[in-house]
């Protein structure tokens, strides 16, 4: 492990970034952890180098005690097209080796102690950080908030560094360029034109790049799915947005209470949790939210959405597999009856009316049909 500074120059700027992505346009860039007061304020721009072939996040790679933090990596490597969730997870094992503890200490003149999971520094923070999970704690030695961090600084990073490829005032790979200005800052990759020469920061991205496939998920992903819950089990009792239920955003599949419910595809489950004021009993038509609820990432900008659950049988940032048991219909928040209400969207995470799809025409174009 090489030595896990990520470095700041002493002047910092902020650089304001409208992130394209096809999931959210987040606004003005919050994170730049690594800027400095070499780097001029540029507006964003849509030619943007592409990444490299990576599939889903191979979550189970993620050391145990850290896989609870997966999801915040989907997150975080899903901001934009050119980040992905195997490259946060790759940086974050150089930067930490998953540490939330992480402390590298630095002398003042150098920004001081790199600190967290992403290894930013105070000084940056105070300008960057943000309480993204809304837990009430706001600071680089919050998992969380410093995993959020590290996927809007980098890319910001791969902006920055297409913009300047583009002007002819940087050569080289946009994003090796922007892993090595994560960690000696802007001002170091504008005073040698690019990736230095030499030295930890000419080899950050290489030993980067080293760590994308031990957290790639070579299998699964988007290639097989099945019915969501056992075949016969269930009654088709409505459809995406009929008519009558114009923010129907997917189907309702009646099954009596206890019937397994199944993962469509393999992925990580981005959320397994109640969604609604109370999930200990069975909600009502007045009752707002999905009750126990799972959410699952897919790979490829598609996720699945399966409601109103009796009991759970996963946690988030688990790996599941098409097919595999994720929890058991009941008619949990807003709810007339047993249940499963089954959602697809495409350009997902996050999960949003905007990007949610007609389950029965997604399952029919993969071959799976589910009775009507």
């Amino acid at each position: 492990m090489t030595d896990t500074n990520g470095l700041a120059s002493p002047t910092s700027v902020r650089a304001l970034v409208l992130l394209l992505t096809g999931v959210v346009a987040i606004a003005a860039g919050l994170v730049a952890f690594v800027a400095s007061g070499a780097a001029a304020l540029l507006a964003a721009s849509p030619a943007l180098v592409a990444a490299p072939a990576s599939g889903p996040l191979n979550a189970d790679a993620i050391p145990p005690h850290a896989r609870y933090l997966a999801p915040w990596v989907v997150r975080a490597g899903s901001i934009c097209p050119q980040i992905t969730p195997p490259m946060i997870a790759a940086q974050i094992d150089l930067e930490s080796s998953w540490r939330a503890d992480a402390v590298a200490d630095n002398p003042p003149e150098r920004g001081g102690p790199a600190i967290g999971i992403a290894q930013f520094q105070r000084g940056t923070w105070a300008s960057w950080g943000d309480d993204y999970d809304d837990d009430g704690r706001n600071g680089p030695d919050d998992p969380e908030d410093a995993i959020y961090a590290m996927g809007r600084l980098m890319c910001d990073l791969v902006a920055w560094a297409s913009r300047n490829i583009t002007a002819n005032v940087l050569k080289g790979d946009p994003l090796d360029i922007a892993w090595a200005g994560y960690f000696c800052g802007r001002g170091c990759i504008a005073s040698a034109g690019g990736v230095p020469a030499a030295g930890k920061a000419h080899d950050y991205p290489h030993q980067v790049r080293s760590r994308i496939g031990k957290y790639t998920l070579e299998a699964g992903g988007t290639g097989a799915w099945r019915l969501p819950l056992p075949a016969d089990s269930y009654q088709f009792v409505s459809r995406f947005r009929p008519p009558s239920r114009p923010s129907h955003d997917g189907v309702d599949l009646a099954a009596a209470t206890g019937t397994p419910i199944y993962a469509a595809a393999a992925g990580v489950v981005l959320a397994a949790r109640c969604d609604s004021a109370y999930c200990d009993r069975p909600g009502n038509p007045n009752l707002s939210g999905c009750g126990l609820l799972v959410n699952i990432n897919h790979g490829n900008g598609i996720a699945t959405r399966y409601c109103h659950a009796v009991r759970l049988a996963v946690s988030a940032g688990e790996q599941v597999q098409a097919g595999q048991l994720i929890g058991w219909v009941g008619s949990t928040g807003r709810s007339s009856g047993p249940h499963l209400h089954f959602e697809v969207h495409r350009n997902a995470p996050p999960l949003t009316a905007a990007n949610a799809v007609d389950p029965l025409s997604w399952l029919d174009s993969a071959g799976v049909h589910i009775r009507r």
